[in-house]
């Protein structure tokens, strides 16, 4: 584990007070399960963090490895891969495959060709890790996915395939120290895997783990499971929960495979109830994996296979050199999934239409705001990151950044892993606050004028009433 410096802000954001107020409260959590995971004094209700012991350390940690606080991709890829992304919209790729599982049994129960199951099976029965952090089924709701750690191929098999809904995975490090674990390994979606990768690099040795391996999932979105299981597809659309065997997305559908019988429905109905957080997440095919996972690209019942790391790589010639997967002579629709990754990476967090109308009250235009704005959800991007997050032309782009330059909103940097300019935003509090002094200064300019000249007409006029 690699100690560096963080971030600045970290100094901030010192309790779970600080998560509540400014990840719970703005309904931006994801559900990942990472701070309840590192903090025994927290735990999960309706998919979200609470504290469960009124005492709190202040130790800063559910905020420091929380994935919606400052995640620096860039140097994490450097970090991880040894060198930044290749692929502007999946991240560093070092090869893309489409690969099945050869066992029947796991093909049988997997949501498609079973590469994710047969990877977490044999990192178990080969001794490389003692437990693997996944989503498991709930034994009284079949179709709620629940944190487990599988520590047999009997586990894995028992949790494969989707089930579309918030499971705080990474919440299983808990277990897996309290179990006396230190190899492990995780599969997870692209915020869990951001969420494990912050706590492995920048732990300081604080945690114990010697993670194995990272397999990230790819996630367009996901979904509370009351709310879409229970009040939609059960209360709205009267479909027993009960029946359904298994969930599948595709062909434009949410699929609900019963026992001989699939009952679909439109996916544009379905995702009215996403999760509220993942529309700000950028990330689709888990960019920090060692290996990704998922359909997107390939053909019915296989995988598309995004090898990333050097540990990704010898993993998954293991279990091909092992014939446990088999590749595909078909290659994988990499156009298709490049749209899903660029089509995810529009998400971001907006400002109130309230906001955006009052910082325009200082004279700046509604373009600039609106990069400012990116700037502040983004980390720091490069032009090309601001452009297609923006959906505005390079040009107005430029003159935006060139406005907020000269007023001290923002400052560039060149990012030395990169060898690229970055736009910082400058604090929001210190952009208000001098702004707000400039405009004082101007309005007791314009006060003193506009007196001035309206006391002349006023002393001068012409009484027509007596």
């Amino acid at each position: 584990m690699v100690g560096l410096e963080f971030d600045a802000r970290e100094e901030e954001l010192e309790c779970f007070d600080d998560l509540e107020y400014y990840v719970i409260e703005r309904g931006v959590c994801t559900g990942c399960g990472t701070c309840a995971g590192i903090c025994p004094r927290i735990g999960f209700e309706n998919d979200r963090p609470v504290m469960k012991d009124e005492y709190d350390p202040h130790c800063n940690s559910c905020t420091r490895f929380c994935p919606q606080f400052y995640v620096p991709s860039s140097r994490m890829e450097e970090m991880i891969f040894g060198a930044v992304r290749n692929d502007r919209y999946l991240g560093y790729v070092d090869q893309i495959v489409s690969a099945r599982s050869n066992s029947d049994v796991i093909r049988s129960v997997s949501q498609d060709g079973g590469v994710t199951t047969t990877l977490s099976k044999y990192l178990l029965e080969s001794g490389a890790v003692e437990g693997v952090l996944m989503a498991g089924v709930s034994e009284r709701e079949p179709l709620k996915p629940v944190p487990i750690v599988a520590t047999t191929g009997e586990d894995v098999v028992g949790a494969a395939g989707s089930r579309y809904s918030i499971c705080p995975v990474v919440m299983g490090l808990r277990e897996a120290f309290d179990r006396g674990m230190k190899k492990i390994a995780i599969v997870g979606t692209p915020c869990q895997v951001q969420g494990i990768r912050k706590l492995e690099l920048f732990s300081e040795d604080r945690y114990p783990f010697d993670i194995k391996a990272v397999i990230g999932i790819f996630c367009f979105e996901n979904f509370r499971y009351d709310e879409l299981f229970k009040n939609f597809i059960e209360g709205e659309l009267g479909i027993e929960l009960a029946g359904i065997k298994s969930v599948k997305i595709r062909n434009n559908s949410f699929e609900l495979h019963k026992s001989g019988e699939v009952e679909s429905i439109p996916l544009k109905s379905v995702f009215k109830h996403a999760n509220e957080p993942c529309m700000l997440c950028r990330d689709f095919s888990a960019e920090l994996s060692d290996i990704s996972i998922g359909a997107i690209g390939a053909k019915t019942d296989w995988n598309t296979v995004i090898i990333r790391s050097e540990r990704g790589r010898r993993l998954f010639e293991e279990v091909v050199e092992k014939d446990l997967v088999s590749l595909s002579s078909d290659k994988v629709d990499v156009e298709e999934l490049r749209g899903m990754g660029r089509r995810k990476k529009r998400h971001v967090e907006k400002m109130s239409a309230e906001t955006r109308e009052f910082l325009t009250q200082f004279g700046v235009s509604e373009d600039a705001v609106r990069i400012y704005e990116l700037l502040i959800a983004l980390h720091g991007p490069r032009l090309e990151t601001i452009s297609e997050a923006a959906e505005i032309d390079t040009n107005t782009i430029k003159e935006a950044l060139d406005s907020l330059k000269e007023r001290n909103w923002i400052r560039e940097k060149m990012d030395k892993t990169t060898n690229t300019l970055m736009y910082i935003p400058e604090r929001p509090e210190v952009v208000i606050n001098n702004e707000m002094k400039k405009l004082n200064s101007r309005l007791k300019i314009a006060k003193k004028k506009a007196i001035a000249d309206l006391n002349s007409s006023y002393l001068r006029r012409i009484e027509e009433i007596n």
